[in-house]
């Protein structure tokens, strides 16, 4: 589980717990009192991210963008020897600054045979951006450099 997922789930067991102090027992029956702004605030919490998993076509490539609010959140992971030569993030870097994405933060590390690179980015004011899209451009700049 992401950490964007875990907070989404603390935050419905929060809400489990809050709508179990709310029950009210009469004549024997169990009677549960919904809150509809609550509901409301949950069901906007479960559905305000996207995600996108994308492999490339050589399949040495998985992208992993989730979208929170205005964060984006991009995970690459490549194979060790597809990398012969190619600076994998400064073609990532610049395929995110086509998408008008800020570079907030980069982390990453050879774990086994793979490269893993993580890497967030704010979405620019007034722009709108799609997991799905963040993903293709990613893989599209990626296989286009390793077919040349």
């Amino acid at each position: 589980m992401r950490v964007n997922e875990l907070k989404i789930q603390v935050d419905l067991k929060k809400e489990r717990i809050k709508r179990q102090r709310s029950i009210v027992e009469e004549d024997g029956a169990v009677i549960m009192e919904a809150n509809q702004d609550d509901q409301q605030v949950m069901m906007n919490k479960s559905t305000n991210w996207h995600h996108q998993i994308k492999t490339s076509k050589n399949s040495s490539t998985e992208i992993d963008v989730r979208i929170m609010e205005d964060e984006v959140i991009v995970k690459l992971v490549q194979q060790k020897q597809i990398l012969k030569g190619m600076n994998c993030l400064l073609l990532v870097s610049k395929a995110l600054d086509e998408l008008q994405l800020d570079l907030q933060h980069v982390a990453g590390g050879l774990i086994g045979d793979h490269y893993s690179y993580l890497l967030n980015s704010k979405i620019c004011e007034g722009c709108t951006v799609y997991a799905s899209v963040v993903a293709n451009k990613v893989i599209e700049i990626l296989d286009k450099e390793h077919a040349d």
